[in-house]
């Protein structure tokens, strides 16, 4: 009797770490693949802010550039600093669904 108990809680215990190192192994696969989506967000949105932003601000806001309301040029911390917003605000969307997904 005292053997079988022993042998449901062993099989119990082996079941329990097969789920944990299940789920860990998912949780470390989602983070890196968000730190990815991240950083590649931030590569793209340096460069697209950095070059496309003198070709398109004064075309689209030329009052506002004349009377220097709107700079026609992003210095390089400038889109810096807009390149890690977008980024950062990238990575909430998988993050947010990964932490609502309905689990089985």
């Amino acid at each position: 009797m005292e053997e079988s108990r022993n042998e449901i809680e062993k099989e119990m215990e082996e079941r329990m770490a097969k789920e944990v190192e299940k789920r860990v192994e998912e949780g470390v696969a989602t983070g890196t693949a968000i730190l990815i989506a991240v950083a590649v967000t931030f590569v793209i949105s340096l460069i697209v802010f950095k070059f496309v932003w003198a070709w398109v601000v004064p075309d689209l806001f030329p009052g506002a550039v004349a009377q220097g309301l709107i700079s026609g040029n992003l210095t390089w911390f400038a889109t810096l600093k807009l390149a890690v917003l977008v980024a950062v605000l990238s990575g909430f969307g998988p993050a947010l669904d990964e932490a609502f997904k309905v689990r089985p």
